[in-house]
């Protein structure tokens, strides 16, 4: 079995005195595929260097809302020059979206908006950042012509799911599942299309149930993986072979040798 992070900000500070070690620990538990989004600018050099040093990495580049205050009209014009410098290893565009605990919606949605249509023009997927605004995210989503995308971390109800997947887009499952009181994402993800599903952790933030926060490395979706079969029907073997197959199309990456 072959397994994705398909969200891991292995960039981040407190991974770089053990990345290369914590790499080597995943690929020995067939963790052989890890995106990292990015969340301001001035992270981009870096995602794009550690794409370019460790063959499991894979880099997408956008603004996170959640940084809405750190970034400048100018920044989507950098966007825009990255996609096309890097435009054979950037693999989406990520991560990107709407926070309800953010405020000043406008100038989210302008962000967003302009990030969708950079996605739509480079032909890239997005990665999705939704906190309490799926309804708000699906209204901006219809208006471009997407190649795809994945709504990170799901969280929310059956009816939601079915509303993204309509779009054509994947639901990323993350550590909510193996909290036990998390019941309506769990029933969502148990009756989500199983061509809809991959796995991710968002690393370091995200635990999983018994793990303090910020604790969280890629080797977690395993985890994750443990959780999804308990609510699932699919075998285990049948299942980690669709999640793998999934990431690979998500991310243009099916006729790519990684190991």
């Amino acid at each position: 079995m072959q397994f994705a992070d398909t969200h891991c900000h292995l960039d981040f500070c407190q991974f770089d005195l053990s990345r290369e070690l914590l790499l080597l620990e995943c690929h020995k538990a067939s963790i052989d595929l890890i995106i990292i989004p990015s969340t301001k600018h001035g992270g981009w050099d870096k995602i794009i260097q550690l794409g370019q040093q460790f063959h499991q990495l894979q880099p997408a580049l956008g603004l996170h809302p959640y940084f809405l205050s750190e970034h400048s009209e100018s920044d989507l014009d950098k966007l825009d020059s990255y996609l096309k410098h890097f435009a054979s290893s950037v693999v989406a565009v990520g991560e990107i979206g709407l926070d309800a605990l953010v405020g000043d919606f406008p100038l989210q949605q302008f962000f967003l908006e302009r990030q969708l249509d950079l996605a739509s023009r480079h032909q890239l997927p997005v990665i999705l950042h939704s906190r309490k605004m799926h309804s708000q995210l699906i209204k901006s989503l219809k208006k471009f012509d997407l190649p795809g995308g994945v709504v990170h971390s799901f969280s929310g109800s059956t009816q939601e799911l079915k509303q993204f997947v309509s779009l054509g887009l994947s639901i990323g499952v993350g550590s909510v599942i193996t909290w036990p009181g998390s019941k309506k994402t769990r029933k969502a993800i148990q009756d989500a299309p199983l061509e809809s599903l991959v796995l991710e952790t968002d690393a370091p933030d995200m635990p999983v149930v018994g793990e303090a926060k910020g604790q969280s490395t890629p080797l977690n979706v395993l985890k994750v993986f443990e959780s999804l079969c308990q609510i699932r029907l699919e075998s285990p073997e049948n299942l980690s072979s669709a999640l793998w197959e999934n990431s690979l199309r998500l991310f243009n990456k099916s006729n790519y040798t990684f190991f």
